[in-house]
């Protein structure tokens, strides 16, 4: 149980971070395009 608790928390961590970075990479695509467009 312990085990399958600490695999949880490991998989829930990366994912977050994944998703993080995820969303940080759409939102700096996003305004490099707007700043092309408005450019």
């Amino acid at each position: 149980m312990q085990l399958s608790k600490a695999a949880f928390a490991a998989f829930s961590i990366s994912a977050f971070c994944l998703l993080y970075s995820f969303s940080l990479i759409a939102i700096v695509t996003l305004l490099s395009t707007n700043k092309e467009i408005t450019a």
